[in-house]
């Protein structure tokens, strides 16, 4: 089995970063200590037979022009709307000269072997991040750059999603909607979006002096079928995503529930699909397109940049998609 990044670190008692810098020949100072440790690393290396072979093409070139996109879970990435990020991502680095390769963080820790061994020249993460990253952002052994997801550490771009919660909210508000419900399905995987959208509609709420109707779901479609039923059931519904809305407009259609006469429903993520629903679906939209475009611009910027440049974080506006599915509560 080809030895790996991390083996050689273990061996050496010293983290992945400090093993890559010293195979690239970067030894901080001139101390003894420090060149002694680069040594041994060097030696590890051999011994082990580890051969950076994709560190050598990228001397040679100076650079890969190879972008990496880690990610732990395919879904993060092929996955709508995920994937119109991605598209964009891709096809703004092809026009930039560069490269997009699919890493995955797989347990055998090869992601290491790709990326502290000089195969590419940035990292990009999608959506989420996973908490096997934490030494790469910190050490800033390469450039990263976080699309839809947040950290301290790297440049992020992110919708605003509380600002979207809050718009959401606003709307059914001024349809005259008083008992409104935002609703998680219990199949979402976690992400910091849905607190942050949850915050937006309770605050909306609050301001409108409702916070005892403030009611949040996180639950099967099922389940929140059977409360939509209930004698003292919401009128309005804010989904997290699309998920929620092909559920419940499914749900709906099977129990004779009209939309948007029974229920107005909006939700997040403007896609082909939630366009020619039938009805048309309301939802909060954001750039996805947009996103894309601006991670790779930034990325190429961090590589490309002699110096360390002042890269500031975005925070993308989302607006109302109104279409079909909202309207005012009928009287019971």
């Amino acid at each position: 089995m080809t030895p790996t990044i991390g083996e050689i670190a273990k061996r050496a008692g010293v983290s992945t970063s400090t093993v890559a810098r010293a195979l690239r020949g970067d030894v901080k100072g001139s101390q003894r200590r420090s060149l002694e440790k680069a040594n041994e690393i060097r030696r590890i290396s051999e011994e082990l037979g580890y051969r950076p072979s994709w560190r050598a093409r990228a001397l040679s070139r100076g650079k890969t022009h190879s972008i990496g996109l880690l990610y732990s879970d395919p879904m993060w990435i092929f996955e709508d709307p995920m994937n119109e990020i991605a598209v964009a991502l891709t096809e703004t680095l092809q026009e930039l000269k560069y490269d997009l390769r699919l890493i995955p963080m797989t347990e055998d820790e090869e992601w290491k072997a790709l990326v502290y061994g000089g195969a590419v020249d940035g990292v990009v993460f999608l959506v989420s991040t996973p908490d096997e990253a934490e030494e790469l952002l910190v050490s800033k052994t390469v450039p990263v750059v976080l699309i839809g997801d947040k950290r301290d550490e790297a440049p992020y771009i992110v919708p605003d999603d509380e600002a979207g919660g809050y718009l959401a909210t606003r709307h059914l508000l001024g349809l005259g909607h008083k008992r409104i419900v935002y609703f998680v399905s219990d199949t979402i995987r976690p992400h910091f979006s849905v607190g942050l959208r949850r915050a937006g509609y309770e605050r909306a709420m609050r301001e409108a002096g409702l916070e005892s109707l403030i009611a949040n779901w996180n639950c099967s479609i099922e389940v929140a079928m059977s409360k939509l039923l209930a004698p003292e059931r919401p009128t309005a519904m804010i989904g997290y995503c699309h998920v929620e809305a092909f559920g419940v407009t499914h749900g709906a259609w099977a129990q004779g529930c009209s939309i948007p006469t029974d229920l107005s429903l909006i939700t997040f993520n403007d896609m082909a699909m939630t366009k020619h629903m039938t009805p048309p679906l309301t939802v909060i939209s954001y750039d996805t397109a947009q996103m894309g475009r601006l991670g790779a611009k930034t990325l190429v910027d961090l590589i490309e940049s002699d110096s360390e440049i002042g890269v500031k974080n975005v925070v993308m506006p989302e607006k109302l998609m109104l279409r079909s599915t909202t309207a005012p509560p009928a009287s019971r």
